[in-house]
């Protein structure tokens, strides 16, 4: 999702709240419920307040405790690092909650310092069990400093499966990962470790596992290709799905055997393998075997070709997006491929990758009198897919002039050159007066393509553009602008030019810390650093809390249903864990914002996505809300906020269709899919969300 400004003025409309009428939950008093209401204040500027976060630690109420071990990671690095001491000493606390919130909380921070501590932590036997998984997620996240701690942790083979797994998933962090400490999990009994271990090995396509995928693949407890409907929303465990672990692991073996990995010694030993694949019961197993069937080229066109006619429409769009490397200049068989599916995401990738070979359809000029936009952006996306590049400009260029703004957007995406090539002067002027355009996305995508080769000649335009862009109605211009000072900044700091450093000096501190944020480390910006944020009055924090959270503690937890041309999926929502994300969600929904919106991007076998009434990925509501990572995971059906960079959630949200862990602890989970997965697993690109329903 495109970022957008922080509304930190703006009082966001709240669920009835009949304020301090509402009993309050069992052990919460309402001097607990204001210390409450001032850590979550505290998360939300990202300003650390250890006296604040001991008084909640030493509440009575158990959740007020473990939200203050959580705050700390919450408020993220560098501010957070002075609480990390005190999290360390937090791993042992007699509230497993507690526990485990601060090892989470420690990962969040990357705390280097805390691995000995952490690694203590994993070794916390049985009934420490949450506590040991985070420690073990919290090590990975760390990442090469607690190398040795995650590869002794793997080595001595005492933890139980939920560690197991999360031991498993972060040695997928480490470079090169540790394939020998990996492999006998390869051949553990449960089947979701096993697929922990193929996901560690899978996830970069480790060239060292390859020989270990093979031999799995053809092992007997994946012989049998069952297919299990995956209803994750009663796991007991993040990733701990017994029935359907083993095709997931299916799933990750069809990724791990990509050409690039299995080279030219193991490639007719792989190939075999992913052919089978191919035709797995499991649709998402057949997603990835055919994106990395189509690794290894020509070899494999009757294959991919097979996947454009599958029976599962997203397959058929990823051999659409993966024709690419299989087709030839001279294929005659255009045509009957573009009507074996009249989606416009299917239609699309034939197009492009028909382009992307040299072929030359008459869809790409016959789709641009479509009065479908989404037809005459993807001729312009497929113009700069083209690796003819006076082709690709000849086509792209009049589409800057399209009447729709997010056509517009595309074509300047399309004539931007690659950055191996210097940009020709008619593609240079053309961007330049493209920084006058109307529309403020479009705008961001311009400077965002000038920041690739950012010029001291150029800054004058972008100045101009930035101080226009004051008064649109998202910051996402202006944040482009900003990013394209710092790149230019960096550029200048070789040979510095006084032109540059006077331009920038002079500019005054803006008001949005995301731009503030965005221009962190210019030595020209300084100055923007002194700026403190000024948060919401403390009376709306605590009517988030009211409105969303305690309500989870009395047995009410709040829902939506998301009603599209498919069917309903029906989410439930986590209040407690990310009640400012979960209000908003709630408030964008019942003011209609989402009604008659689309699923603009589908990913097969990774997410659908809404919340964009623009439909182009770029729209929003116009502010910004903090992330609130907690320990809630990407399993199959979460419920995430989707973002262009920390802290830019607004109303784009997702969908998983399958475990997505390199997203824990990167994007805030807000919620589950509890029924319609199998509506979760139909949606494609373009379907219709009628509305979305609060309870």
């Amino acid at each position: 999702m495109r970022s957008l400004k922080f509304a930190l003025g703006l009082v966001l409309c709240l669920p009835a709240l009949s304020a301090h009428a509402q009993k309050l939950p069992g052990g919460l008093n309402q001097k607990e419920l204001n210390v409450y209401a001032r850590l979550l204040a505290m998360t939300d500027t990202r300003t650390l307040d250890m006296v604040l976060v001991d008084r909640a630690l030493a509440a009575k109420w158990r959740p007020l405790r473990a939200a203050a071990a959580l705050a700390v990671g919450q408020v993220g690095s560098p501010a957070g690092m002075p609480g990390a001491p005190r999290l360390r000493t937090l791993l042992t606390d007699r509230d497993p909650a507690v526990a485990a919130n601060a090892a989470y909380a420690l990962g969040l921070l990357r705390d280097s310092a805390s691995v000995t501590a952490l690694a203590g932590a994993v070794r916390g036997g049985p009934a420490a069990h949450q506590t040991t998984r985070e420690a073990a997620w919290a090590l990975g996240e760390i990442g090469a400093p607690a190398r040795a701690a995650i590869v002794s942790a793997l080595d001595s083979r005492g933890a139980d499966h939920d560690t197991m797994i999360q031991l498993l998933l972060a040695s997928a962090k480490l470079r090169p990962v540790p394939v020998s400490a990996i492999r006998p999990y390869l051949t553990e009994g449960h089947p979701s470790v096993v697929w922990a271990a193929a996901y560690a090995i899978a996830r970069f396509r480790a060239a060292a596992g390859v020989r270990d995928l093979i031999q799995l693949e053809a092992s007997p407890a994946l012989v049998k290709r069952t297919f299990t409907p995956e209803i994750t929303s009663q796991l007991a465990a993040p990733y701990l799905a017994f029935a359907a672990g083993n095709q997931r692991t299916r799933a990750e073996i069809a990724r791990g055997l990509a050409k690039p990995a299995a080279g030219d010694s193991l490639a007719d030993l792989a190939y075999p393998a992913l052919f089978k694949l191919a035709s797995d019961p499991d649709p998402r197993v057949r997603v990835n075997a055919i994106r990395s069937l189509a690794t290894y080229g020509p070899r494999a066109r009757a294959d991919v070709m097979r996947g454009t006619r599958d029976t599962d429409p997203n397959v058929r769009v990823a051999a659409a997006q993966s024709l690419a490397t299989v087709l030839a200049k001279t294929d005659t068989d255009f045509a009957e491929l573009l009507a074996a599916d009249t989606g416009v995401a299917y239609r699309s990738g034939v197009l492009a990758s028909a382009v992307r070979v040299g072929i030359r359809p008459g869809e790409m000029t016959t789709w641009l009198q479509s009065s479908d936009w989404r037809l005459r952006a993807a001729v312009a996306g497929a113009n700069g897919d083209s690796t003819d590049r006076a082709f690709a400009l000849a086509r792209a260029m009049p589409l800057v002039k399209d009447s729709d703004p997010r056509v517009r957007a595309a074509a300047y995406g399309a004539i931007a050159p690659p950055s191996s090539m210097p940009m020709e002067p008619e593609v240079h002027a053309t961007l330049i007066r493209g920084l006058n355009d109307p529309d403020l996305f479009v705008r961001a995508n311009i400077i965002g393509i000038l920041a690739d080769k950012p010029a001291a000649s150029d800054l004058p335009a972008v100045l101009a553009s930035y101080r226009a862009s004051a008064a649109d109605s998202s910051n996402d211009a202006r944040l482009s602008a900003v990013q394209y000072f710092a790149a230019l900044a960096k550029k200048d700091s070789v040979s510095p030019t006084p032109e540059v450093r006077t331009a920038l000096t002079a500019l005054p501190v803006p008001r949005d810390p995301l731009e503030r944020a965005a221009g962190k480390g210019v030595p020209y910006f300084t100055s923007w650093a002194s700026v403190v944020e000024t948060p919401k009055p403390i009376g709306w924090y605590e009517g988030v809390l009211r409105a969303v959270l305690l309500p989870v503690y009395r047995g009410r937890l709040p829902h939506a249903t998301i009603h599209t041309v498919k069917g309903d999926l029906r989410v439930e929502l986590f209040g407690a864990e990310a009640p400012i994300t979960v209000n908003n969600f709630l408030t964008l929904a019942r003011s209609g914002y989402y009604r008659n919106t689309r699923f603009h991007r589908v990913v097969p076998n990774f997410v659908i996505q809404d919340g964009d009434p623009r439909g182009d990925g770029n729209g929003g509501p116009g502010y910004a809300i903090r992330d609130e990572m907690n320990r809630n995971r990407y399993e199959r059906g979460a419920l995430g906020m989707a973002l262009s960079g920390a802290d830019t959630g607004g109303s784009q949200y997702f969908l998983t269709h399958s475990p997505q862990p390199h997203l824990d602890g990167h994007y805030t989970v807000f919620g589950k899919l509890i029924s319609g997965f199998d509506v979760l697993d139909r949606i494609v690109q373009g379907d219709l969300i009628t509305s979305v329903e609060a309870k």
